[in-house]
């Protein structure tokens, strides 16, 4: 393992592992675009970096110096050594550095990939011995993460969408529970919303008091008017 996985410096928000083939020209290439336009700093590989037989220091780098590792499971992506290379690489850091992955299933279901069904479980029967065992580690943890998947029939521009705002939040430290989405909708609200919850909530219960308190009184006073 890399000596720079002890002292990582991100220079990357988001690197995405992907199979070429599958999704390079259109789904990956309007993810990509759609995450640079919300100023999100993205690794692309297809600009100088030369594909070889092995992964490369550069790409170890990428990975390495990355926020969030985005995997889009297409079809043939286990049919790529230096996909699943990637994958293994992006388990490492996951487990070492903390590194946020995030599972996209297109045009594939979780099962086939956590299972290694169809196109997955024919790629690995064919894949070198002394790697395939990492390989199929590596794709049933990030498949058993929580991921995002494009279910049939829905449009790609509003999965795209919904991916972007994933990162998005995740870059920025907000989880996906009740209390984020109100943050989210209340921009003015930050940390002292919980208490200025519980301070509203003692108020109610100091108000209703005092008008318990009140009512008592206004009792006793007409009793003294009555017997006068």
């Amino acid at each position: 393992m890399s000596p720079s996985l002890s002292t990582p410096t991100y220079e990357y928000d988001v690197f995405v592992s992907f199979r070429g083939a599958d999704t390079r020209t259109g789904f990956t290439a309007y993810l990509l675009d759609a995450l640079e336009r919300k100023g999100i700093r993205v690794y692309k590989d297809d600009i100088n970096l030369q594909r070889g037989e092995e992964i490369g220091p550069e790409l170890l780098k990428a990975i390495e110096t990355s926020k969030i590792a985005v995997v889009v499971f297409s079809k043939n992506y286990a049919t790529s050594g230096w996909c699943l290379d990637e994958l293994v690489k992006i388990m490492d850091c996951k487990s070492v550095l903390n590194q946020r992955v995030l599972p996209i299933f297109y045009d594939v279901t979780k099962s086939e990939v956590v299972e290694q069904k169809g196109n997955f479980a024919e790629a690995l029967s064919n894949g070198p011995e002394e790697k395939v065992e990492s390989w199929r580690a590596a794709l049933k943890k990030v498949a058993n993460l929580d991921g995002i998947r494009l279910e049939p029939y829905r449009p790609e521009p509003e999965f795209i969408e919904e991916i972007v705002e994933v990162i998005w939040k995740r870059l920025k430290g907000e989880s996906s529970t009740v209390q984020s989405r109100r943050q989210i909708d209340n921009p003015g609200a930050g940390a002292g919303e919980d208490s200025s919850i519980i301070i509203s909530q003692n108020d109610a219960s100091s108000v209703q008091n005092a008008i318990a308190e009140w009512s008592r009184l206004f009792f006793f006073v007409h009793l003294i008017a009555f017997y006068r």
